[in-house]
């Protein structure tokens, strides 16, 4: 049986260290902006640095009985040079941690830009298999361990580094079996921490793990506080909360356990030897083989290499720690984001936009086994209103779905102007297509950047104008502060019926060619709904426009209704022509008209 365990963990060892080298490598190219930053810091580093070396080498050089008389005669000024030095040595370190807490946060900022454009930038499979507030906690708590990393772990890193390499030369040149023995040493305990290096990351991956799903879960309580309250469902919140706490507070012990281990229980072993080379060089001063004041400074040198080989156990500790953080902020950054990616500004909308579908079939790459259209085939003629009607789980917002591109179909083919959806380049498609579901998503903004989201060229006066115009955002007047009032978190100061208003108007100030009403009216009262389908009218004459809905007096003046059941046409015409027709329209009919 143990035959085989060498071979099965030696990639494995491998595998882990290429993953950590590659981390550090890509962590080290985020500096590359801030090179020069990067080089002062680092002089900086290394003139503090040079001092501390410096000073076992004055004190042996004191210490020599034929230099001594000359300092005592001397002593002012030579307590003045020190003094001197302890200033540069105190400027540099201030300059060093000034510079490198500075790298830090750009580089954390940078971070953060390039982790928020590469996940906004996914398809929309990728939202569909990762929680939102998981993302939200890679922007947050993952990248900061970038800006820790660069901070203090790489500073501490070079400072002590250089400690540990120049100290362990000046002692060579003193004594070179007694620095033979310590290098010795320092070999045995790199093998050592090789060992821990494995459970460190594995550790603070499942860490990251586990607060990402905690708070992942709070994130969702939080924005569904309503929902919660009327389940009557906060201690059973809490009981989850505490379950998943829990599992974060154990990952978060083995993690400090395996941590603790590694650098205090190197840091011992280490000072022990260190300590069994100083009884070696006693042995060498009572032999006459080394000066006595050789020794002290030796002994000063092994202090400071034993003290500076403590802290970059450390340090390395703790970034090995925050490795698998920074692994899942690289590998998100690095990943290719997929054709969502291909946005952009200044794209021109299609005009006169007809929409084709023939034989339509989709399921979503999430449940492939769940088929959701099959074969479906319907037109949408350019600037006519088509109605969308079906019970419920037919596949209507699917299709919508499909003509904005969010995802495609499994087969069949989408026409827009008779060229394959899948040719149009999807900013082209952005620019041409505007979707507003029946549960808008509005940003904690005001009124106004609501409306001009994603289309910020609008001049103010032009919004202002419009939504006077259309008359169907009265509401913005009542406001405490009109158009510039800030919504609230997913707009939690307006009904659901403002809500919607307001998403239909920031569709309108789109001036898409096919605008798309899923369930959009469906909080308005029959009044209302009959404004806003006016003022888009007037609005965006020549816009097609599909409606989908429930409720038939939203779709009966459409040019032609479709009716699906089962992902598939089941008839459409008019609704003259559905009203006298056996069938689903017919039996939606009689159903409101008793209602």
């Amino acid at each position: 049986m143990s035959l085989h365990r060498p071979a099965s963990s030696q990639p494995a060892r491998a595998s882990s260290m290429r993953g950590s080298l590659a981390a550090i490598k890509v962590l080290v190219s985020q500096l590359t902006p801030y090179r020069g930053r990067f080089a002062l810091a680092l002089t900086a580093l290394m003139a503090g640095g040079g001092i501390n070396l410096a000073f076992p080498e004055i004190i042996r050089r004191a210490l020599d009985p034929s230099v001594f008389p000359w300092i005592l005669e001397h002593l002012g000024r030579v307590m003045g040079l020190l003094a001197l030095l302890f200033i540069v040595q105190g400027i540099s370190f201030y300059v060093r941690s000034y510079l490198f807490g500075l790298i830090g946060q750009q580089v954390f900022s940078d971070v953060r830009g390039k982790l928020f454009r590469s996940i906004i930038s996914r398809d929309v499979l990728f939202f569909d298999l990762n929680r939102s507030g998981d993302l939200a906690s890679r922007i947050n708590a993952d990248a900061a361990l970038v800006q820790d990393a660069v901070s203090i772990k790489l500073s501490v890193i070079l400072r002590y580094g250089l400690q540990v390499v120049v100290g362990t030369i000046l002692m060579a040149w003193m004594s070179w079996r007694m620095t033979a023995a310590i290098v010795a040493s320092v070999i045995c305990m790199v093998l050592i921490s090789s060992i821990f290096v494995r459970s460190l990351r594995a550790a603070s991956r499942a860490f990251q793990g586990a607060l990402a799903r905690l708070t992942g879960f709070a994130a969702e309580c939080f924005a569904g506080a309503k929902v919660v309250h009327a389940l009557g469902a906060q201690d059973s919140a809490g009981r989850t909360f505490e379950v998943m706490n829990s599992d974060v507070l154990k990952r978060g012990r083995r993690r400090v356990l395996v941590g603790a281990s590694f650098s205090s229980g190197a840091g011992l072993v280490f000072n022990l030897l260190l300590l069994g080379v100083q009884w070696y060089g006693i042995h060498l001063v009572i032999s006459n083989d080394l000066p006595l004041n050789s020794l002290a400074a030796f002994a000063l040198y092994g202090a400071i290499v034993a003290v500076s080989f403590s802290f970059l156990v450390s340090a390395y500790a703790e970034l090995m720690q925050s490795i698998g953080g920074l692994d899942r902020v690289f590998e998100l950054i690095a990943a290719d984001p997929g054709p969502s990616a291909a946005r952009g500004r200044g794209f021109a909308p299609i005009e006169d936009l007809s929409v084709e579908l023939h034989d339509v079939s989709f399921s979503y790459p999430s449940r492939p086994d769940v088929p959701v259209l099959h074969k479906l085939s319907f037109a949408l003629r350019a600037g006519a209103i088509t109605g969308l009607v079906g019970p419920s789980g037919s596949g209507k917002s699917s299709i919508a779905q499909l003509l904005l591109r969010l995802y495609s179909v499994a087969s069949g083919k989408i026409l827009l102007n008779g060229t394959r959806i899948e040719e149009i380049p999807e900013g082209v498609i952005r620019a041409s297509v505007a979707w507003v579901p029946q549960e808008p998503f509005l940003f904690g903004f005001s009124v106004y950047e609501n409306l001009t989201f994603g289309n910020e060229q609008l001049l103010r006066d032009e919004v202002i104008k419009a939504v006077r115009e259309w008359g169907f955002l009265d509401f913005i007047d009542t406001l405490p502060d009109g158009i510039d009032t800030v919504l609230g978190e997913q707009g939690a100061q307006l009904s659901g019926g403002q809500r919607q208003r307001l998403a239909i108007a920031r569709a309108i100030l789109r001036r898409p060619s096919l605008l798309i009403l899923d369930e959009a009216t469906s909080g308005l009262d029959s009044q209302t709904e009959q404004r806003v389908l006016e003022a888009i009218r007037i609005a965006v004459p020549s816009t097609t426009l599909l409606v989908i809905s429930h409720r038939l007096s939203t779709v009966r003046h459409a040019s032609t209704i479709v009716v699906i059941s089962d992902g598939a046409v089941f008839e459409q015409g008019s609704h003259e022509q559905l009203s006298v027709r056996q069938g689903l329209y017919q039996q939606y009919v009689a159903r409101q008209a008793l209602g």
